[in-house]
């Protein structure tokens, strides 16, 4: 039987909770350091607190070591994924080989997808080295992931939402670039959200100050089905600089989802427990979005970059029917309400918006002139006052649904309780009652009592009475029975959670590749031992140790600037022309790898005309 993981973003133990309590099945979150998200980094102390929440829902806990690492700071990786082990976190996602050169306690290791995981040969390399899970490339196609599955036996994970790097992960140098902050060390500054200027080999501005490298975001909601069969068995929600009411919103619509496919495929379970009772309908498209893409899930060819604003533009609610003075009638089913957030472009394709303050008429908004959109405008909501007032007050709770049994066994009644994987926890009530002189409310009371669970982690779904004979027990004693029986289970669940071990490494391992450039981003010198021992010819060090160099790609993407702007030579050949991006005085020469549909982004002095 496959089992099936929602695997959510955590930026903090306060969120992480958050993505439990609302049906995530593991968590990812950083550690003190070398989180490849410089601003999401948690103290062990409160890593051990969610790991001993999360452990109760058997859900699991990766923490995030995906940076690469300079030499100074090999043995403060070395303690603290040690430190991680012995507080009982189930994986470490890596992305520097250095820590495959250390002696590890035995954690399950996860190849981040910082390690740019597309090579089916990379994969295999990964696996005979004892990796537990590779995380894939997002540009993968379902193709390519079937293929992988078909030829590895290993643990598959996948992005399914969230925000898009345009560039493949762990290969875009453009932020150290631009201002000496590394992607690779978890200090991005998001160049792909930067306005850029577009220019041809003429010198001809062709576009100005548009966000050409910013994409739209990933849902891959109606995805999941196709990617399970495909061989996926983890889903990942990108964010971990994300608040809680964005992750209880996006884990509640995956939630849904795995488990509507779950109920109707026996073939597949969940990897953890507990059922969730959701105060709120999630919807996805009323959290932070810049429109949405499934990517190149299905290798189609489709406009996914929002190239005239980085910004959220929410859900459409419709377009301008009228349009009077500075009001404007959106015709739309919604019922607007006052503080929620619309937005729009104008006739400049520049993003536009305004908070409702006030309604004369249903759908009827006041605005300022200036701002007031023209008839046939289409309108977005970016902000839903009322959604996010219940996102922050609901209380969603997930239950592990048990049945309780009471019976007696030489004369002891005793309660035994069983949850919805079969574990099973019993305490002992006592011997020497009287017999109830009303047996039927007696039953009954001990019935009513061993259903209570109160705000425990569990539901008692049924209360099974074995014994034949009915006693009366003190419901003061029933109480405090059914207490120790709950506490006594979860204690239980806390000490029975499985933890993936790392795998042995393979006596002969083969490697994917026998030489080595910037791009393997190789930075201290426990990496270079490894890569070494592997036969590779280390040509040139990651780029953060390097003098800066101009001739040097400092972006590859599967996303074409060319077909985003109807400009394919496929389609076009006659527009052969070289074209060029400018960012203040830094310019980037774009070469187009049509036979692989990527693009190629270069630094350069300045435009060859």
């Amino acid at each position: 039987m496959k089992s099936l993981e929602l695997l959510a973003p955590a930026k903090d133990m306060a969120t992480a909770i958050c993505a439990i309590n609302h049906g995530a099945d593991a968590v990812y979150m950083g550690c003190e350091q070398f989180g490849a998200r410089q601003n999401a980094n948690n103290a062990i102390k409160d890593i051990e607190q969610v790991v001993n929440y999360a452990h109760r829902y058997h859900a699991r806990v990766h923490i995030t070591m995906n940076t690469i690492l300079f030499d100074d700071e090999l043995q403060k990786a070395y303690r603290l994924a040690n430190q991680l082990y012995n507080i009982g976190v189930d994986a470490l996602i890596v992305q520097d080989m250095a820590l495959l050169n250390m002696n590890l306690p035995p954690i399950a290791i996860h190849a981040s997808t910082q390690m740019n995981n597309v090579d089916i040969e990379k994969i295999k390399f990964y696996k005979q080295l004892g990796i537990n899970r590779v995380i894939l490339a997002r540009e993968l196609p379902l193709a390519q992931i079937q293929q992988i599955a078909n030829e590895v036996d290993i643990d598959l994970e996948c992005f399914v939402h969230g925000s898009l790097c345009v560039c493949y992960s762990g290969q875009c140098y453009m932020s150290y670039f631009l201002g000496n902050r590394s992607a690779n060390r978890g200090a991005c500054a998001q160049p792909c959200r930067l306005p850029y200027n577009l220019y041809d080999s003429d010198g001809n501005l062709l576009m100005e100050n548009k966000h050409l490298l910013s994409l739209k975001d990933m849902c891959r909601i109606d995805c999941l089905h196709d990617m399970i069969k495909a061989g996926i068995s983890s889903f990942k929600i990108e964010g971990r600089l994300k608040d809680q009411t964005y992750v209880a919103n996006v884990v509640g619509v995956y939630r849904m989802q795995l488990d509507n496919i779950l109920s109707n495929n026996p073939q597949y379970t969940k990897s953890s427990l507990g059922k969730v009772y959701f105060d709120f309908v999630p919807d996805v498209e009323k959290t932070f979005n810049r429109g949405y893409t499934s990517y190149f899930l299905y290798n189609t060819r489709e406009k996914i970059a929002q190239i005239n604003t980085p910004k959220s533009m929410g859900k459409y609610v419709g377009k301008v029917k009228q349009r009077i003075g500075n009001t404007f009638f959106v015709e739309t089913e919604k019922q607007l309400s006052n503080g929620d957030g619309l937005c729009w472009f104008d006739e400049k394709n520049v993003l536009q918006g305004t908070n409702i303050s006030g309604i004369e008429k249903q759908n009827w908004i006041k605005t300022t002139k200036d701002k007031c959109p023209a008839i046939g405008t289409k309108i977005y909501m970016n902000y839903d006052k009322q959604f996010f007032e219940l996102l922050k007050k609901e209380q969603s709770q997930r239950k592990i649904s048990t049945t309780i049994c009471f019976f007696s066994e030489n004369g002891i009644f005793s309660i035994s309780l069983t949850d919805e994987n079969g574990n099973v926890s019993m305490v002992e009530i006592g011997k020497g009652f009287q017999v109830a002189q009303n047996p039927e409310k007696c039953r009954q009371n001990i019935e009513n009592q061993l259903k209570k669970s109160g705000g425990t982690i569990f539901e008692v779904l049924q209360v099974n009475i074995t014994s034949s004979l009915i006693p009366f027990i003190p419901l003061a004693l029933l109480n405090e029975k059914r207490r120790q029986l709950l506490t006594q289970h979860e204690n239980l669940l806390i000490g029975s959670h499985k933890k993936e071990i790392r795998n042995a490494p393979a006596k002969n391992i083969e490697i994917y590749s026998t030489t080595a450039d910037y791009t393997w981003n190789i930075s201290n010198r426990q990496a270079e031992e490894f890569y070494r021992k592997q036969g590779v010819n280390i040509l040139e060090q990651a780029w953060e140790c390097q003098s800066r160099q101009q001739q040097k790609i400092v972006m590859k993407t599967k996303y074409c600037l060319r077909f985003q702007l109807d400009m394919c030579l496929k389609n076009n050949p006659t527009r052969q022309k070289k074209l060029y991006m400018a960012y203040n005085d830094n310019y980037f020469c774009l070469d187009f790898n049509c036979r692989n549909c990527e693009m190629l982004i270069k630094p350069i002095d300045k435009i060859d005309k």
